[in-house]
């Protein structure tokens, strides 16, 4: 897999995920994402074990992030429900 097709996947992903965010409580949305920071920085770690644990963070952080400006694009435009049940 290519780094263009990596990014790829990850931005996908991270625009799925602000699907399922959107319109949610913000104290769900921010403990949701905090586990899912802590889960992802722990398997970074572990598939990339030679790599620089700071720099994998703040890859870690860079996808969260753009989870959380695609959730405000998304709640902006006021085009999702809520998928979740409260």
């Amino acid at each position: 897999m290519t780094e263009a097709e990596l990014m790829e996947r990850w931005n996908a992903a991270a625009n799925e995920l602000a699907l399922a965010f959107a319109h949610e409580p913000d104290a769900n949305v921010e403990t949701s994402l905090e586990r899912m920071r802590k889960n992802l920085n722990a398997e970074f770690v572990r598939v990339f074990p030679n790599a620089d644990p700071e720099t994998m963070a703040a890859g870690v952080d860079s996808i969260i992030a753009e989870i959380q400006k695609r959730r405000r694009e998304i709640e902006a435009a006021g085009a999702t429900p809520s998928v979740f049940s409260n």
